[in-house]
């Protein structure tokens, strides 16, 4: 007897899931969380994304595509460490601008090197020519970031030519190729940032509700505050004070528990640091478990811990921390230096 599909839970009940409380755990032995950038080329100019930026290519060190020789190394290097819940196909970039994103996919599947394994898209690349191939990577959710409830919007916000309409083909033909497959995944999360005009988040939720399994608003956050300006396109303060911000903390989780594996395999501690501030190895110089072992990460993580975040450029002036589920402020460096990271870096 064929066992029953059992689909994936919704997209949006990860984060509210049971955590381990980090203020007790860390330091761990590897990351819970890793991004992999399959390349930092987007084919959309956001206004409110650094890919915008006339010096963006200048800033990020240069374009990049990740090889398959590359991922196929960090794959089993991810797969010693033994600690990685969430993989993410997303750091700057569109994915699926490296055709080898399913490759991935199916390698991190098939080495189980992650409970799931997560792709956040634009959706315009995403057209019937790869429908199979990624259904059959195993993937277990694929997140699609839409920037306008209508076509002006969308055009205005990504300084792009590709139509609204053919992203909603693009997901809608992916889902219904599933469907027809009987397959539970990718599941297919949409979402777009919340506007504060209410048609707008109405229009959106109806042109996509057919083509996603859970289409949802989210709050507007931002990037680590660019010198170039602040890309919400909201006053700090009215940023602060929304819903996504009401957890202020003084010391940053994310140092603690992510890592970042940019496309130029140069690896970070966060994931909206789109230039490279926060580096602390890279990969073709040393392996991912001596770099999350290693003194300039656990530096970085004491600036942390002695409220000295203003001294790191990458942190001074980000508002992202405070978008963090967890909160260690009541973690001292005294104590984080004393704990036995083989005995009480587990989980």
């Amino acid at each position: 007897m064929q066992s029953p599909i059992i689909p994936p839970a919704p997209y949006s009940s990860l984060r509210a899931g049971q955590r381990i409380d980090l203020a007790e755990r860390i330091p761990l032995r590897g990351p819970l969380t890793i991004y992999v950038e399959p390349t930092n080329i987007c084919n959309f100019k956001c206004v409110f994304c650094p890919e915008s930026f006339a010096n963006y290519k200048e800033a990020a060190g240069g374009h990049f595509q990740m090889s398959l020789d590359d991922f196929k190394t960090i794959a089993q290097q991810i797969k010693g460490l033994a600690t990685v819940k969430t993989l993410n196909f997303y750091m700057m970039g569109e994915p699926f601008v490296n055709k080898r994103l399913p490759q991935f996919v199916s390698i991190a599947k098939k080495e189980a090197i992650a409970e799931r394994v997560i792709v956040t898209s634009n959706g315009t690349l995403i057209k019937p020519n790869i429908y199979q191939d990624i259904c059959d990577s195993g993937l277990d959710y694929l997140r699609i970031s839409i920037y306008g409830s209508n076509e002006d919007s969308h055009r205005a916000n990504t300084q792009s030519p590709f139509r609204l309409a053919q992203i909603k083909e693009n997901i809608l033909g992916l889902k219904q190729f599933r469907d027809k497959r009987g397959q539970p995944h990718p599941f297919i999360y949409i979402k777009m940032l919340e506007s504060a005009d209410a048609r707008y988040n109405i229009q959106f939720k109806q042109l996509f509700s057919e083509a996603g399994d859970e289409v949802l608003l989210e709050p507007v956050m931002n990037w680590n505050d660019p010198e170039e300006g602040n890309l919400s396109g909201l006053a700090k303060d009215t940023l602060l004070n929304g819903r996504y911000f009401l957890a202020k903390k003084e010391v940053c989780p994310f140092p603690f528990y992510t890592s970042v594996i940019h496309s130029d395999l140069s690896v970070s501690v966060c994931c909206v640091d789109w230039n490279k501030q926060t580096v602390v190895g890279n990969l073709r110089r040393e392996s991912l478990a001596d770099i999350w072992k290693g003194e300039a990460l656990r530096t970085f993580q004491l600036t942390h811990l002695q409220r000295k975040r203003q001294e790191l450029n990458g942190c001074k002036h980000c508002t992202y921390l405070h978008t963090a589920p967890d909160n260690i402020d009541s973690l001292t460096d005294g104590v984080f230096l004393a704990r036995d990271i083989a005995t009480l870096g587990t989980f």
